[in-house]
């Protein structure tokens, strides 16, 4: 039977051009021999012909058909195309749904194909090129404007569709382009944005004009890296176009329907033909239908053949179609499933030039025919040599598919037996499982293949047994590994064996005992949560008699490979491991574990690291084994029963849970289920925990629980420990419910008053480790300690240890004592009786009932919770009193206490605080027992409680008087110190002080009052007269306006401009001007502002430092009256200068204008009316040569008084002389004018 007889073979060789489908003929044969998938013609149907139609509203897009080369794109479009513009074509179709949709489309364009070549145009140019030669053969003469002349190319299009349907009124026009994508690989940065805006607006015109557009593309776009540098542009686009992508299952339609298409009568024989080889496959059976529709194409080729990105142009119909021309005469073989697998691709990729030039692909080629050469000349077994070569043809295709041909993907032996359904003749004679059988022939195939090339070029992944074309390996490290590996013994694999499990076991360095592999262990007890200790052997009983002082229970790890004689004496304690069930991959795993340590110590440098390295893996992969193997690699013998080892633990660990537990966590469970019998005859009465105990956290625990009993925070562990020895009644600790506290306290009552219960009387010693009742309890000393604890807090007993004792009231040190030092406690002894009367006291000292002393004997708790509120408040208020003594309780600047009284007073305080800090020891009714106290201390302290009282009240005083003190101070601040206010306020400061030192006026019940009164009536008198001496010294309202007016007085500004000229007395007008400056205004205050501030938020107004000689009203009066004489005085200054000799001539000096300002001047004998800038100026010029001198009277009362006084007036008018001529020396005299200030 030859493959031709199978199948109908329709070779598809040639391409398909797009303009083909011009012509009628060839547009016919294209619809016709075009196959449509289901898939296919549900895209057909919803999406492309509802995009392409025009006569329902919708929201029109341009379409992009996506697909790679060789699978049927450009044959797609043709067929659109050929229906939209040949209704008759439509009954070709071979899909009914896809010919019933298309009626909305057929014939209804005219039809316009292209494809786009190499161009450096823009894609509008090339567009409305293709648009404006083809419209012209369809009558339509329309001529497309240049990019620089529109803004946008909406209008162009519609312009261009109107012109169209003038010609064609009834159709749309439909734009089809070819190898778009190519074009646009092509563009650079900035030439592909505008392209892209224009691909844009075309798909926008789509939905409101009858233009459609179809592009064909070989990959989407729309999500390609390739245009990540344009993403927005891209985003824009794809508002406006809708993609049809052609994925492999319309591949495999075309390739079943009509490449390869079949009768069912051949696809019967089909079936039939590979029936009896499905049985090798993982995967053949379940999908016989998609073999038999692509026989003899495998289902994966197609699959793997889309994945090989790195070769551009690959054609896969085309391929297919040039593979099977080779096979339609040949026979069908009968001895190996007949199917093109993709490991035959390799031959075209490795013969086709194109190929072979690309970088990647080369490095791959050379990779693989090292390895064919290899396989072809030092292959050791001849006959899986086809195979070998089929999966090196294979892993070479896959290599190209990873993305990265470094990377460490690949495929396993599986999947290269199912993808390329290898077979090797003779397998189904081995009687086994046939899939198991073959996967263990491509196993040993790619063995001796990584054996054969020593490592070379190809690799294993450990974690995921895939095997991978390795283009970075130059050295077979494995290899080596594996020749050491071949000469390890048996005692050395034992060896190893161990080496690994300490390292699983998680085992020391240090073993117990010297030279052998024991250490010392510990076991969860699992149903009492408790630390059991032993031994681990990772050898026989033989060694037993070594490990001392004997323990609770001893492990076992026989050796696997060379185990010893011995005898299992079925002992109680005993449980033996045996590795019964390995593998071949564990002995490989060890061996190479072996084998990569034992050379990591002969080596150095980078090999050193690389065995080291291995040495891990290796030791990863045999935890990872052992961790999966463990519950069926392993038998368990326990008292001469063996089991697999799940079974002894059946409903603690299922096979699955086995797979993800810790090895020494299993290991540790099935070793407490066997000796849970064992423990419990040790100790039947041992406490149950609810949290896990291990000989690491029992200190710790027991620690919490000390913690817990005295009062202080209690950890989830402190309540387990408290719990598991019955110390609990619901939260609160009672010892005297618990079976191991009665234990102890029954053998204290068995000792006469007076006696003590040793600690050798309680601990004994088992073989080297103590316990309480080792038959029974077998209770650590840890345990012990919280017991006694427990029952020194209820009052039972008192705890000695070497140089202290706790009880009750001191149970805050025990529980800091650390646990190592309260083991080795000395003793036991009873506590004192009640002390009633010192205790009823204590009540009635704090203000609490006396009766309430006597319910704590009782046991009760709430009169202690009661009494310790009220002695936490009072320490609370004594804390407070003493930070007010020892800040000092000041009043008015003075301090109220003297030393002395401050003294006593702080040691009055001091005492009661430490009594009450002592009594809040006593904290439970037990610790009361031990109340220290008599009748008198107690009462002692009822003079420091009274002298609180006094503070309190003395502080409250001052507090509540301070406001108003304080306000005084601020006033006293503010007058004058001879103010009569002052006086009063002293007297009344000191005789208020004075009161307050004296502790019996401060007790009588209206001493604040009538304080608090009078100091009120001295604020109110400072208020009245602070009012007064501001009304004074702030003009009012009225004043403030009469200030405002002489400020602006046309006098002042005369003087203002009068005392430019040098020779006038200007200090005069700044004196003035100062004066009357220094007026201040207010009059906003109140006495309601008075009453909370002193002083004048306004103006800031202080008496003090304001002294009134007059009011401000009179100031201004006197301002106002010395103007006038201010500006005649001046007046008469300039006059009689003027009328100078000296200064005389210097008018003739002066220009006509200004000469006549100045004698009008001394002809009216007063200032022009308007005092312009040429008046003064002319004076100006006429002083201009007159000397200024001025004397101030402080210089002049040095020079009068220099030489002493008295002096005669000869004197006198010699010093004044000497002083004037120093001034006037080498000046003229009578040009000099002197200045008095």
């Amino acid at each position: 039977m030859k493959y031709g007889d199978l199948i109908q073979f329709d070779p598809i060789e040639t391409v398909i051009q797009l303009r083909h489908a011009d012509e009628l003929t060839v547009a016919e044969q294209l619809v016709q021999t075009y196959v449509i998938s289901d898939e296919m013609a549900e895209k057909l149907t919803d999406l492309v012909i509802p995009n392409l139609q025009f006569d329902e509203p919708m929201d029109n897009k341009g379409l992009l058909i996506v697909g790679n080369y060789g699978t049927g794109k450009s044959h797609l479009m043709s067929v659109i195309s050929a229906i939209a513009e040949y209704p008759e074509l439509k009954s070709k179709l071979n899909n009914d749904a896809v010919m019933t949709a298309s009626n909305k489309i057929a014939g209804k364009f005219k039809v316009i194909r292209a494809e786009i070549g190499a161009t450096t145009m823009s894609l509008r140019d090339i567009i409305y090129l293709i648009l404006q030669e083809d419209l012209q053969k369809l009558g339509v003469d329309f001529a497309f404007p240049g990019a620089d002349e529109v803004s946008t190319d909406k209008p162009v299009f519609e312009d261009m569709m109107a012109e169209f349907h003038l010609k064609h009124p009834d159709h749309g026009l439909l734009l089809v382009i070819d190898e778009l994508l190519e074009y646009l690989r092509s563009r650079d940065d900035k030439q592909i944005i505008l392209d892209l805006n224009f691909l844009r607006q075309i798909g926008e015109v789509c939905k409101d004009l009858r233009f459609r557009f179809i592009a064909g593309i070989q990959e989407a776009i729309f999500d390609s890296p390739r245009f990540s540098f344009v993403a927005d542009s891209i985003r824009r686009v794809k508002d406006r176009f809708e993609q049809v992508l052609i994925v492999r299952q319309d591949v495999k339609y075309v390739v079943s329907e009509r490449l390869l298409k079949k009768t069912k009568e051949q696809k019967a024989q089909i079936k039939e033909y590979l029936t009896p080889f499905a049985k090798f496959y993982g995967n053949m059976n379940e999908q016989m239908d998609e073999y038999v529709r692509l026989f003899p194409v495998h289902p994966d080729y197609i699959d793997t053949f889309e994945r090989i990105t790195v070769a551009e142009k690959r054609e896969v119909l085309k391929t297919l179609s040039l593979s099977m021309r080779k096979l339609v005469d040949k026979e069908v073989p009968k001895d190996y499933p007949g199917l093109i697998a993709y490991d035959s691709y390799w031959s075209l990729l490795r013969d086709n030039a194109v190929f072979r030039a690309q970088p990647d692909i080369r490095k791959v080629i050379d990779c693989s025919q090292v390895l064919e050469s290899r396989i072809e000349h030092a292959f050791p077994r001849p006959i899986y040599k086809p195979m070998a070569l089929r999966l090196i043809h294979g892993l070479s295709v896959h290599r190209l598919t990873t993305g990265d041909i470094y990377s460490n993907l690949g495929a396993t032996p599986e999947e290269l037996r199912d993808s390329l359904c290898l077979y090797q003749p003779g397998i189904e004679d081995l009687g086994g499982e046939p899939a198991t059988d073959l996967l263990g022939q491509v196993e040993t195939v790619l063995r001796e293949i990584h054996k054969t090339v020593s490592g070379q070029f190809i690799s294993s992944n450990p974690d995921n047994q895939q095997y991978y074309l390795d283009l970075k390996k130059t050295e077979d490290y494995d290899a080596i590994i594996e020749d050491r590996a071949e000469s390890l013994d048996k005692a050395q694999l034992d060896s190893y064996y161990y080496e690994a499990l300490k390292r699983v076991m998680e085992c020391t360095d240090k073993t117990s005992v010297t030279g052998y592999n024991i250490w010392e262990h510990e076991l969860e007890w699992l149903e009492r949560k408790a630390a059991k200790t032993g031994y681990l052997f990772f050898g026989a009983p033989n060694e037993r008699s070594t490990a001392v002082p004997p323990r609770d229970f001893y492990i076992y790890f026989i050796q696997p490979y060379e185990p010893p004689y011995y005898k299992d004496e079925k002992k109680a304690d005993e449980v033996f491991f045996h590795l019964r069930s390995t593998d071949a991959d564990f002995d490989r795993i060890l061996k190479n574990y072996a084998a990569a340590q034992d050379l990591s110590t002969t080596s150095s440098g980078h090999r050193k690291a690389v065995y080291e390295t291995k040495t891990k893996d290796f030791l990863r992969q045999l935890v990872k084994w052992l961790q999966e193997h463990m519950a069926r690699g392993f038998e368990v013998t326990y008292q001469g029963k063996t089991k697999n080892l799940l079974n002894w633990v059946k409903g603690k660990i299922t096979p699955s849970e086995s797979e993800h537990i810790n090895v020494r966590d299993i290991v540790n469970t099935v070793s407490s289920a066997c000796l849970a019998s064992h423990f419990q005859d040790q100790a039947p009465e041992h406490p149950f925990f609810s949290v896990q105990i291990t000989g690491e956290n029992r200190p710790l625990a027991a620690q919490d629980a000390l913690r817990a009993i005295a009062g202080q925070s209690r950890t989830r562990q402190a309540i387990a420990v408290l719990d598991a020895l019955e110390l609990l009644d619901a939260d609160r600790i009672d010892p005297t419910k618990s079976r191991y506290a009665k234990y102890i306290v029954d053998i204290l009552d068995e000792k006469t008053q007076g006696k003590v219960v040793n600690r050798s009387e309680l601990i004994e010693d088992v073989v080297g480790v103590e316990y309480l009742a080792p038959t029974t309890f077998r209770l650590e000393p840890e345990w012990v300690v919280v017991i006694l604890a427990s029952l020194v807090y209820s009052g039972h007993v008192v705890l000695a240890i070497p140089g202290k004792k706790f009880d009750a009231m001191n149970l805050p040190a025990l529980a800091a004592t650390p646990v190592d030092h309260l083991v080795e406690f000395k003793h036991l002894e009873r506590p004192k009786g009640w002390n009633i009367p010192a205790m009823k006291a204590l009540f009635e000292l704090l203000g609490l009932t006396p009766g309430m002393a006597q319910l704590i004997t009782q046991g009760k708790d709430e009169p202690v919770i009661e009494l310790m509120k009220v002695i936490t408040q009072t320490i609370e208020r004594l804390l407070h009193a003493q930070q007010h003594i020892n800040d000092g309780l000041r009043f008015w600047g003075q301090n109220l206490l003297d030393e002395d009284e401050t003294t006593d007073l702080r040691s009055e305080l001091e005492n009661t605080k430490v009594f009450l800090e002592s009594v809040q020891v006593y904290s439970t009714p037990g610790k009361f027992k031990n109340f220290r106290y008599d009748v008198d201390d107690v009462n002692s302290h009822q003079t420091g409680l009274e002298s609180l009282k006094d503070i309190e009240r003395l502080y409250d005083t001052i507090t509540e008087l301070e406001p108003t003190a304080s306000y005084l101070s601020t006033a006293e601040a503010m007058l004058p110190a001879d103010h009569k206010w002052i006086a009063n306020m002293k007297e009344v400061r000191s005789k208020t002080v004075s009161d307050l030192s004296d502790r019996r006026k401060t007790q009588k019940l209206d001493f604040r009052r009538s304080v608090l009164r009078q100091l009120s009536d001295l604020k109110n008198s400072y208020i009245d007269v602070y009012h007064i001496l501001h009304t004074r010294a702030r003009l009012g309202i009225t004043d403030d306006r009469r200030k405002s007016r002489l400020v602006k007085d046309e006098r002042l500004n005369i003087l203002q401009k009068l005392s430019t000229i040098d020779l006038m007395p200007h200090q005069q007008l700044v004196d003035f001007q100062n004066r009357l400056g220094g007026l201040k205004s207010c009059f906003a205050l109140t006495k309601s502002d008075l009453d909370v501030s002193p002083r004048c938020s306004h103006c800031e107004f202080k008496p003090g430092t304001e002294p009134l000689k007059a009011s401000a009203a009179m100031v201004l009066d006197q301002l106002e009256d010395e103007l006038d004489n201010l500006v005649t005085s001046w007046t008469n200054v300039l006059l009689a200068n003027l009328e100078d000799p000296t200064i005389h001539e210097n008018l003739e000096l002066l220009k006509l204008d200004d000469r006549l300002l100045i004698k009008d001047f001394l002809k009216d004998r007063k200032l022009p009316d308007e005092l312009g800038q040429d008046f003064i100026y002319a004076l100006q010029e006429v002083f201009s040569g007159l000397t200024k001198v001025i004397i101030k009277t402080e210089d002049l009362w040095q020079a009068l008084s220099a030489g002493g006084s008295p002096s005669t007036p000869s004197e006198l008018r010699k010093r004044f002389d000497k002083y004037l001529n120093r001034l006037t020396k080498g000046r003229e005299a009578s040009k000099i004018r002197i200045m008095l200030e």
